[in-house]
This record gives structure tokens, sequence and C-alpha cells, in this order.
């Protein structure tokens, strides 16, 4: 019996980038605590949304 590998749409990989991108905002050092907290909690949405959490 085959196995069925799960499938990756685009949708995933978008997501993915944009989690990429939000954790790579994160680290900048010049960005206010506000807007830290703001990318954390889209981090959060986001890894939420894609079942991480």
């Amino acid at each position: 019996m085959m196995e069925s590998n799960p499938v990756y749409t685009c949708t995933d990989y978008r997501a993915e980038m944009m989690l990429l991108g939000l954790h790579l905002r994160l680290t900048r050092e010049d960005l206010p605590e506000c807007e830290k907290e703001k990318i954390r909690n889209d981090i959060r949405r986001l890894e939420t949304a894609m079942g991480m959490q």
C-alpha cells in the first residue's frame, strides 16, 4: 500500500516566508519596542494558523 505525502501548497510556502520575514524584522536593533510587540503578536497568530502551536 502506498503512503500519501501531505500536499505542500503555494499558500504553505507563502505563510513560511511571511513567518521568516517577521522573525528577520524582529532582529533589527533599531526597532521600537511597540513594533517588536506587534511583530511578536503577528508571529504567534501566524504560527497558530499554521498549526505550529
